[in-house]
């Protein structure tokens, strides 16, 4: 690919005249034009993009995509799944398990849990965030489950838990609030009261981050619905006034917002409009779950249930069919 201009002599104004000298530079500067217009045409037709099917991409298949001069499309745009994503074989896998605290009579030494809420990790170090509630505190574990440390400042009854662009957002409980926070737990902000109005919950438990507008949407569990808010925790909006009984957890997508209700675990919700669009693994259609307590989706968009009565945990595909269910009473 690489041509190599070999001379006998070197070039120099003293064996050239100007014109001489100018005429083999501007041969010279043509022929590396040239193979820069030949190199950049070989790449452009043929250039792979590669993607680590995060579900925040919204790209449902771990694959390439190879583009030419004609494609007129940006590696950054969205595309649509060409084929189902191959789902993983659940009763093969072994389920790596990692226990994040100790037990004690009381439950308040660091590193021990009293009625944990919720729980999220931070991408980056790998470190388990998880809502102490009865303890009002968020205690944090290294990825193999080692004790780092804890924060507390403004917790009554922290219970959902989430982290966006290095904020640890928190749902209290007791206090009716959302707390901000930074990754060492220094209190950011806090918002929030109880009460019916804007801003103002009652309950509030599960909460997620949209990556693509990077609003908070809170369950207002007791006021039954979804309450939306900026960044910075200034309400923005709500959704599901008259259609929730109560939101339990939310997750949010690039295209939808998933809610795990008390009576339909699962709405879809438009995120351009918030209309609820329709239901999925409920509750009374054979699908044998007594009492879903949260969820989150892994890499193949798969839905990860915890059963609470049930004692068990539910992997759903995007469809609501149940592919596979692990753990049991004990």
């Amino acid at each position: 690919m690489v041509e190599t201009l070999n001379s006998n002599k070197s070039i120099t104004s003293d064996t050239l005249t100007n014109n001489e000298l100018k005429d083999t530079l501007d041969g010279v500067i043509s022929l590396i034009n040239k193979k820069i217009t030949e190199l950049t045409a070989e790449t452009d037709s043929c250039i792979e993009f590669e993607w680590h099917n995060q579900f925040e991409t919204d790209i449902q298949q771990l694959g390439s995509i190879k583009l030419n001069r004609q494609t007129n499309i940006s590696p950054t745009r969205t595309f649509s799944p060409q084929v189902k994503p191959v789902l993983p074989d659940y009763k093969a896998i072994q389920m790596p398990i990692v226990y994040c605290c100790k037990t004690s009579s009381d439950k308040k030494a660091p590193g021990e849990l009293n009625f944990p809420g919720s729980i999220t990790v931070h991408y980056q170090t790998g470190n388990i965030y998880i809502t102490d509630m009865d303890n009002n505190r968020v205690q944090v574990f290294s990825c193999n489950g080692d004790y780092l440390f804890m924060f507390s400042e403004n917790m009554y009854g922290p219970r959902g838990i989430c982290i966006s662009h290095n904020k640890v957002f928190v749902s209290q409980r007791y206090g009716n609030c959302i707390n901000s926070y930074e990754l060492e737990g220094k209190l950011i902000k806090s918002v929030g009261s109880g009460g019916t109005g804007e801003a103002k919950f009652y309950n509030p438990r599960g909460l997620d981050v949209s990556a693509r507008n990077n609003n908070v949407y809170v369950c207002d569990y007791d006021n039954k619905r979804v309450q939306i808010l900026t960044q910075e925790l200034k309400f923005h909006s709500m959704l599901g006034i008259g259609s929730f009984n109560h939101p339990r957890d939310v997750k949010v997508t690039r295209d939808k917002v998933l809610v795990l209700d008390y009576n339909d675990p699962f709405m879809f919700v438009s995120n351009s409009d918030h209309i609820l669009t329709n239901r999925l693994i409920t509750r009374y259609d054979g699908k044998q779950t007594s009492y879903p307590y949260c969820f989150d989706i892994d890499g193949d968009y798969n839905i990860v249930m915890s059963d609470y009565n049930n004692h068990c945990v539910y992997i759903f595909n995007q469809e609501g069919e149940q592919i596979h269910k692990f753990r049991e009473n004990g």
